[in-house]
C-alpha cells in the first residue's frame, strides 16, 4: 500500500509543479551567447553581429530603425545589429516615423485632421517622408521645386512609381535617388547607431560599441579587440 500511496503522491506533485515549469520564461545570459554574438542588455538575449541574414517584417503599422536595426519576432521588437553604444541615443527611425521606448520600435504618430479648405494632395501616400505619385510617361506631374523624381524599386525591378525626396537631407538617398545608382544610403553605413544627410552628404554621429567614428565623420571603423 505505502507504494501505491508515494506513487500516487509523485503523480500529484508533477501535475502541480510540471505547468510551473513550463510557463516559466527560460532567459539566456551572456555566457551562452556564441562567438559571432553579442548580449543585449535591453532584451536580455543574445543577437548576431551584423543581424541576422533574413530578418523578419515588422507588423503593420510598425517598423525599425533603418540603420542597422530589424524586428525580433519572439521579443515583439526592434534589436540592434551591434552592440549599442555607452549612454546610446534614440535611434533614429525613418522621416514620418517616431521611436517608442515603450514598445521598442518605430510607429507613425496620428496624422492631425485634415481641414476642409485645405485638402491633401491627391498624390501623396505619407508612410516614409515621400511624395508617392504616379509615374506617366509624359512625367506631367513633376516635383515640387528642389526635390528630386526618385522612381520607386520593386521586387521586379523599377516601378511605375516614383517619389519626391529632398536629397540633401534624405538618410536613404543622400544627394540622389539611390533606387538609380545615385547618392549614398547613409542607414547603410555599417556600424553606425545614428546617422544623418547633411547637404547631399551622409555624417555618422553616433557608432555602434566596437565601432568609432572615422577622422571625417563619414564611416564607422572597427576597433581592433
Amino acid at each position: 500500500m505505502s507504494l501505491i500511496v508515494r506513487f500516487c503522491t509523485t503523480l500529484l506533485l508533477i501535475s502541480v509543479v510540471l505547468p510551473f515549469a513550463v510557463a516559466s520564461p527560460n532567459y539566456s545570459n551572456p555566457s551562452e551567447c556564441k562567438s559571432n554574438e553579442f548580449w543585449y542588455q535591453e532584451k536580455a538575449c543574445c543577437l548576431p553581429h551584423g543581424g541576422p541574414p533574413h530578418p523578419p517584417h515588422p507588423p503593420p503599422e510598425k517598423s525599425c530603425p533603418p540603420a542597422g536595426w530589424s524586428w525580433h519576432t519572439e521579443k515583439a521588437c526592434c534589436v540592434p545589429h551591434h552592440p549599442p553604444p555607452p549612454a546610446p541615443p534614440p535611434p533614429q527611425c525613418s522621416s514620418g516615423w517616431e521611436w517608442q521606448p515603450a514598445t521598442w520600435c518605430c510607429t507613425q504618430p496620428p496624422s492631425p485632421p485634415q481641414s476642409s479648405h485645405h485638402p491633401k494632395p491627391s498624390g501623396y501616400h505619407g508612410g516614409n517622408g515621400g511624395w508617392k505619385r504616379e509615374l506617366h510617361k509624359s512625367r506631367a506631374k513633376l516635383c515640387p521645386t528642389g526635390l528630386n523624381a526618385c522612381p520607386i524599386s520593386g521586387a521586379s525591378g523599377l516601378t511605375g512609381d516614383f517619389e519626391c525626396l529632398d536629397a540633401t537631407n534624405e538618410l536613404e538617398s543622400c544627394g540622389g535617388c539611390a533606387s538609380l545608382g545615385q547618392g549614398q544610403d547613409c542607414t547603410a553605413i555599417k556600424g553606425a547607431w545614428n546617422v544623418g544627410c547633411e547637404r547631399g552628404t551622409c555624417a555618422v554621429y553616433t557608432c555602434a560599441g566596437g565601432f568609432r567614428r572615422s577622422s571625417d565623420g563619414k564611416s564607422c571603423v572597427r576597433l581592433d579587440l
